[in-house]
């Protein structure tokens, strides 16, 4: 996970004040456990990036030779690699 954990809780905590500042939530539960819950989802997703970037690396390595003579641009090819599969697997990155 490239964001250390305080960060993320740094994250959930601002979207959390920031909803319920704009009158766009209201919590029925403490706010502490509205926080706890953001930071769980925005681990999640950002765990399953760290998964399919490792997806993509590998795909990528069995490909090497052909990438190496095709003078391809490796990092271009990750991103355009890890959209097409994020695409196809309905993620939002």
């Amino acid at each position: 996970m490239r964001l250390s954990r305080e960060t993320v809780k740094q994250i959930a905590d601002a979207v959390v004040s920031s909803l319920e500042a704009r009158g766009l939530a209201k919590s029925l539960v403490p706010r502490d456990a509205v926080s706890a819950r953001a930071v769980e989802l925005i681990t999640a997703d950002l765990t399953a990036e760290d998964r399919l970037d490792e997806e993509v690396k590998k795909l990528l390595a069995s490909h090497e030779a052909e990438i190496a003579k095709g003078g391809m641009d490796y990092r271009k090819l990750f991103e355009l690699t890890k959209r097409k599969l994020a695409d196809d697997r309905e993620m939002v990155l």
